[in-house]
């Protein structure tokens, strides 16, 4: 009688689980704080970019890239990762390239950069 009983609880549970209405793909324990890693850009500060701005003008705008390119000195990366639940939401990279004079030469990007 008792392991109908226990039986019969476990179901209820299990069925109520059912209805709770909890994405369990989504869902983990404990909770996953979402992470963003590296530098913000919103399309405002992006299209301020101008052919001609020095390294000085470009941080005032943009900010300080977070590594510059090892093998080129005249080249900054600025990266950007959001992650939640341990899954890559969006991601950026932005490569700014100086001239030999240190002035703005080109601007690449690949990937979604916000908007504001």
């Amino acid at each position: 009688m008792q392991k109908k009983i226990i039986i019969n609880s476990l179901f209820i549970v299990v069925m109520l689980t059912g209805c709770s209405g909890i994405n369990f793909t989504e869902w983990r324990f404990p909770y996953m704080y979402p992470v963003q890693q590296g530098n913000y850009i919103t399309q405002q500060q992006f299209n301020a970019l101008k052919v001609g701005m020095t390294k000085d003008q470009v941080a005032g705008v943009v900010g300080n890239p977070v590594s510059q390119f090892m093998f080129n000195a005249k080249q900054w990366q600025y990266t950007y990762q959001q992650y939640k639940n341990d899954k890559l939401v969006n991601s950026y990279v932005i490569n700014i390239n100086f001239d030999k004079n240190d002035l703005l030469f080109s601007v690449e990007s690949a990937g979604e950069i916000f908007v504001q």
